[in-house]
């Protein structure tokens, strides 16, 4: 019996010395992806897939700033093959797990936004929870952009989408969400559009996650400036938008208040108006004044009633102007009013269905009523400038 031990001492031993299974890959092998660029050459008619990597050895939180970035291209006919020939190049073996964003060039998305789309869900090493994300211009060019806060460019980007609850002028969507609204042919969606330009007191051309980008049958349709996107975010409701806060100058008199607003209740009906369908909106707000630039007295309830309904009617406007934009320009149902009607009226939808995105949509009648509640006044009764 001890002999017997002896030997599967000796054979486990043996093992040890003999090293790592072939089937097991070293740490130094492995690079992390951590941002993805998909264009389209024209010229060449081929797909250009880029990747930001990083390398998994030094991968640790204190050793930041000498974590060695590595970038590598590659091009095919299809986005696929683009990708398969970037194995090729890249010296590693690639690991897409970490990667959060996908940034998605203006040739690609104009040409065949559906395409990136379906190759991004059909590969398992995708994570559909990443961002989705349109490069005004070249992707990988934006991607070669050194970081603002000199932190990798993927933890600078985290971080201005985790902001854009706090000012509302950017809005981006994961993948997975896209791909849920995408293929509708009666609606567009919108998610975020990443551009390049110098700040304000900067030497050099930084990113900028401003505005949105409007996909509408599977291709790019058109750009939407900050303060469009910002009527979207007050308009629809989204159960990861529910702490978005903005900041309004509000006209009042002679005077221009300062409001922090926040979006409470919205609700949405259907209306008729000259024999046609419509649709009313509701959106109740709270707002905080945060500056006035004149002496103003917020203790009289008089003078309180008229900045909340100077606020009102100047977010109705607002509000309007971005709605009239939808329609009459862009002729696309950002909004989802089509998801609505479908969804509460079947028989009303039914009926207008087939000349939805031709007739019905684009001369609908769209009403909108918004209530701003003025509950606190600040610490102090009368502020303002002397």
């Amino acid at each position: 019996m001890r002999t017997i031990k002896r030997g599967v001492l000796l054979l486990l031993l043996s093992a040890m010395l003999a090293g790592c299974s072939s089937d097991i890959r070293e740490i130094s092998d492995i690079a992390l992806v951590m941002l993805t660029a998909i264009d389209y050459d024209e010229q060449k008619q081929l797909y250009v897939f880029t990747v930001n990597c990083l390398e998994a050895s030094t991968n640790t939180a204190g050793n930041t700033a000498r974590k060695p970035e590595w970038i590598a291209s590659a091009s095919g006919p299809s986005v696929f093959e683009a990708a398969r020939n970037l194995r090729s190049r890249a010296g590693k073996v690639l690991i897409w797990q970490h990667d959060k964003f996908f940034l998605i060039g203006e040739s690609a998305a104009r040409r065949s936004f559906y395409e990136v789309v379906d190759f991004l869900t059909r590969s398992r090493d995708i994570r559909l929870s990443s961002f989705l994300i349109v490069a005004q211009g070249n992707a990988s060019e934006l991607m070669r952009t050194r970081a603002e806060t000199g932190d990798l460019l993927s933890n600078e980007m985290l971080g201005k989408v985790k902001n854009e609850q706090l000012w509302g002028k950017s809005l981006t969507l994961a993948v997975k969400d896209i791909v849920n609204e995408y293929t509708n042919p009666y609606r567009g969606i919108v998610t975020g559009k990443l551009s390049k330009a110098k700040p304000m007191g900067g030497n050099r051309e930084v990113l900028f996650l401003s505005g949105g980008s409007v996909i509408q049958q599977g291709r790019l349709k058109e750009w939407l400036s900050g303060d469009d996107t910002l009527s979207i975010h007050i308009l629809v409701n989204k159960k990861y938008w529910k702490a978005l806060e903005f900041a309004e100058y509000v006209p009042f008199n002679d005077r221009r208040v300062a409001l922090r607003m926040r979006v409470g209740k919205r609700s949405m009906s259907l209306v008729r108006a000259e024999g046609k369908p419509g649709i009313a909106i509701r959106i109740e707000m709270s707002g905080s004044i945060t500056s006035i630039d004149k002496k103003l007295n917020l203790a009289d309830p008089a003078t309180l009633h008229g900045v909340e309904e100077a606020a009102s009617r100047y977010m109705e406007q607002r509000l309007k102007v971005s709605l009239n934009r939808f329609q009459r320009e862009l002729k696309s149902d950002i909004i989802g009013f089509s998801d609505y009607l479908r969804q509460h009226h079947p028989y009303e939808w039914k009926r207008i269905s087939k000349t939805w995105v031709t007739d019905v949509y684009p001369t609908m009648p769209i009403r909108v009523r918004v209530d701003v509640a003025i509950p606190t006044i600040g610490m102090s009764e009368v502020i303002g400038g002397p």
